[in-house]
């Protein structure tokens, strides 16, 4: 076994994803310089950050954070299409570990009850064969000992990717695309909403509208990555 593993090794080595760089086999990811390249924001431990002025005259939210900054053509956009459209799931799981390393010394987002994703549309997550935030959604909730309620939100139609829409157009499309699920009631609860990325919001207000509609909660956010 170990030699075909080293025959694999030497004739399928093991590359940086972004810039194909041959990497050590026990290196995830990234190669060091990519890694280096990786900006992380530090929104988790301070208010009134970029994040949150997003939602200031919106929707009311208690606390926003993410990871990373988000920029084209980094090392940050390729690790978020291959968790995405490839499977990396294992990225939205070392995600997580590093956002609760950061929970652990923030003195926000606190008594955090239940903790939900931002959902795909059926036929949309039927045919990725699995929605690209639950790992990370999902080990979050298991570390700050909060209820994983993956179906929390519904969505409602399947719209067309916003990759190339502007600001205006966002908004628009995903007016009315959630709902919260009737089958459970939030009320007084504190809830965590996660999603992959915030580029203008427009995604994450029409799910807090959504569940703030049919329930009396608080609402903070976290995002692996972000535009601000």
């Amino acid at each position: 076994m170990n030699l075909l593993k080293d025959l694999r090794d030497l004739f399928v080595p093991n590359r940086c994803l972004h810039c194909k760089t041959i990497i050590p086999k026990n290196t995830s990811f990234l190669c060091v310089d990519c890694h280096h390249q990786l900006e992380f924001t530090d929104f988790i431990n301070y208010q009134n950050n970029p994040l949150e002025k997003l939602f200031l005259g919106k929707v009311e939210i208690i606390d926003a954070g993410a990871l990373y900054f988000y920029q084209k053509d980094s090392p940050i956009q390729t690790l978020l299409k291959a968790l995405k459209y490839h499977g990396l799931q294992d990225f939205g799981k070392h995600s997580a570990e590093a956002i609760v390393d950061e929970l652990k010394t923030s003195s926000r987002f606190k008594n955090i009850d239940i903790v939900i994703p931002v959902p795909l549309h059926p036929k949309k997550q039927k045919k990725r064969g699995y929605n690209q935030v639950d790992l990370f959604a999902k080990n979050i909730a298991k570390n700050i000992q909060a209820k994983y309620v993956k179906d929390g939100l519904i969505k409602t139609e399947n719209n067309k990717s916003q990759t190339k829409q502007n600001k205006e157009e966002r908004h628009k499309s995903v007016q009315n695309l959630f709902k919260a699920n009737p089958k459970y009631h939030f009320n007084q609860q504190n809830i965590l909403l996660i999603d992959d990325v915030l580029t203008t919001g427009a995604t994450l207000i029409s799910c807090v509208k959504a569940l703030k509609e049919l329930n009396n909660v608080k609402i903070s956010i976290i995002t692996i990555a972000c535009v601000v």
